[in-house]
Order: structure tokens, then sequence, then C-alpha cells
């Protein structure tokens, strides 16, 4: 079945997580997304799995007399480029912008860095956590008044992978209109921004009362982490008649009759007492016990599951959370699935290719005979091997 971007062809020239994670995305949909990679940046083997899925690999070394023609061929057919170099290194290679624009107007171009294109920290390079630091997100995980510590996640790498496909699509859409790409630019720390943009909120008389800090286990007594005798499960029981329908509950039934609990504005000025009355009833309970009778009685209750947890879950397999594939090289790979799936076009998933496995194929498609493909690699364009061990 055809993907949504069948037909689109997108050049990754990208590497740890943010960028490839846009070209997969975009590879998932349908796109035929060939990443390109010297043979000496050999990428780790897991976010190799992980988000080279999707896409073909060629090894090119543009650096190298006749790569950069091979790259400038490429582009002749390709709709989409992703770059994740530091400023000035894309133009210095010669697969800049206004380079690339000149040979191919259609071109939709993505450049994704740490901390933009402009301003002081244009030059800066940085991972994920460095964009973390510089946007209060490490801050806000620690404590304002603790000790900052990063978020357990990739979040920013993931998330500006994820608005980079996003860009391209819009742009694409644009293409269809005028016939011409255009530059897309993102960063980690845009997207730091933009999922914390709900604390940047600032005007005249607004009042700050956010959770933060490594013991937050919630946003009140009646939407929060609780913990029973043998696990944690998360309550949430503060929309409009859910304390009824709680206090069913016979262990917490007594704190209806509580004059301090009696309303919606008294328990919200009672919430640490309300907190420890609710923490002291379900600790005798057992997480599995308290969450199914809670949501007998119409009260949202789930458990809270390790990543074992899921990866066990048959459920999780049936309803696409977690796809089990068969790759070539290293057999079984179970993966995260892919969202949101079309009912007309849906995504796909895929292994990874074999790190510079579609080198020579890629190369016959664009016309080059044998003895060229041979004289490529005779001047370290490409690799002695067609496919390079990863470790």
């Amino acid at each position: 079945m055809p993907g949504a971007l069948n037909g689109i062809r997108v050049l990754d020239m990208c590497i740890i997580l943010a960028g490839p994670t846009c070209g997969r995305t975009l590879g998932e949909y349908g796109a035929d997304v060939i990443k390109i990679d010297p043979e000496h940046r050999k990428p780790a083997l897991t976010p190799w799995l992980e988000v080279g899925r999707a896409k073909r690999s060629i090894c090119l070394n543009i650096t190298k007399p006749g790569g950069l023609d091979v790259f400038y061929r490429l582009l002749e057919t390709a709709d989409v480029v992703l770059e994740g170099f530091r400023k000035g290194v894309a133009d210095r290679r010669g697969v800049g912008y206004q380079q690339l624009r000149e040979r191919n107007p259609g071109i939709v171009y993505v450049s994704i860095n740490a901390f933009g294109q402009d301003g002081p920290w244009a030059m800066r390079p940085g991972f994920d956590q460095n964009a973390q630091a510089a946007t209060g997100m490490q801050v806000r995980n620690g404590g304002r008044d603790g000790t900052p510590a990063p978020p357990p996640y990739t979040f920013n790498d993931y998330g500006t992978g994820l608005m980079a496909a996003y860009g391209v699509m819009l742009a694409l859409i644009e293409r269809e209109r005028t016939g011409v790409g255009q530059r897309i630019e993102t960063s980690l720390a845009v997207t730091a921004s933009t999922f914390s943009s709900a604390y940047l909120m600032d005007y005249e008389g607004f009042e700050r009362n956010e959770i933060e800090g490594p013991t937050v286990r919630g946003f009140g007594a009646l939407s929060r982490l609780y913990q029973a005798s043998d696990g944690w499960f998360f309550l949430s029981a503060d929309a409009e008649g859910e304390w009824d329908r709680l206090t069913e509950l016979a262990e917490v039934k007594p704190l209806r009759e509580r004059t301090q609990f009696a309303t919606h504005e008294a328990r919200a000025s009672n919430e640490d007492a309300l907190e420890a009355e609710l923490s002291s009833a379900f600790a005798t309970l057992t997480v599995d016990d308290v969450a199914d009778r809670l949501r007998n009685l119409g009260v949202v209750a789930t458990l809270n599951r390790t990543m074992a947890d899921i990866r066990n879950d048959a459920d999780a397999e049936r309803s696409g959370l977690i796809v089990s594939e068969e790759h070539e090289a290293f057999g079984a790979i179970r993966h995260a699935g892919v969202t949101p799936q079309l009912s007309a076009t849906p995504a796909v998933t895929g292994t990874s290719p074999a790190f510079g496995g579609d080198t020579v194929d890629i190369l016959r498609e664009l016309g080059y005979a044998p003895e060229a493909v041979a004289e490529l690699r005779a001047h370290g364009v490409i690799p002695e091997l067609d496919a390079i061990p990863l470790n």
C-alpha cells in the first residue's frame, strides 16, 4: 500500500537523533529516505536501529574528489534535504541552501541544530541536555530550590525531529502551489521552549503556581500518583462529580463527612490534608485491587508500568504501541510503533538498513556504470565494503 509521501525523496545528512528522527518519520509515511554518511562516521548500533528505520543507506564522502558530484546527482532527484551541521559548515562543504537551491529550485531544505541559525548562540554545538539547560527545563525537573537534573528522556531530540517533519510537509504543500521550495529552520532550544510554553507565560498580575522538582507526584490531591501496598497508580478524580464516586470506595467514604472536604473549594484549600488521608487509605490496598475498584466506580486509575511491562504486553503489540520486526542482520527487534495512523495510507515502520548497504544500488540508479563505481571506491568516495559492520 503506498504511503502518503510516496514519490518524495529525502536526503538525510543528519546524525544522532533529531534529524534522523525527521528522516525516519518521513520514511514511515512513504518517502524514499536516503541516509548519507561517510564511512568513518559510524553510528552506535541502538540509535541506528531506532532512528534508521524506513531508510536506505549510502556511505558517501562529499569531501573527496567526485563525492560532491555524486551528491549533486542525487540532489537532482530529491525533494528534501536534511542537514544538522553547525552554522556555516554546510556552505563550506558545498551543500548549503543557496548552493543547492540554484541546482534544484524546488528543494525543501531543513537545517536542525542546537540553538538556531541566528543570534549569539548560533555557532554553539550542543545536544539535548544543552538545550534543556539553556531553556530552564533542568531547573524545573530538579526543582527551583534544589539541584538541576535532566529529564530522563531526550524530549528535544525527538520533538525537534517531529517538528521538522511537520515543517517539511507544510513546505511540500506550499510547493504544490508555487513550484518553489524553501528553507526550514528548527532547533533543540526552540523545541524545549515549545514544551515549556505554559511556563513562559507572563503578564501583569500573573501569579506563578507551578509544580516542579523530583518529588512532584501530580497536580493536586485528586490528580496525582499514590502508592498502594505493592505499587503505584495515578488517580484522576478532580472533574465535576468524581469526588462523589471516589468516596463510594469504603476506605475513602469517611472523608465525605468531613467539612474540610465538603466542597471543591474546601478540598482545594486543604490539599495537603486530603493528600495525606488518601495516601493512608490507599496504602492498605494492593494496586490491582484499588485500581479495579476505582474503575468500577467510574474513577480513572491507571497503573504505573515499567518499560519491561509494556514490551511484554501482548495488548501493547496488538494496539501497535510496540512493533516486532525481523532484521536481516540482527534478528528479532521490537520497537515503538508509529502515530498517527492514516486510514487510507497508514504508516509503516520497516527495519533499518545495513550501514552503507545500499551504496552501490543507489549509484546504479543514478546511472553509474560498474567501472565508475570502482573508480569512486578507489578515490575513497565510497568505502571498500558495500555494508559496514556496526557494533
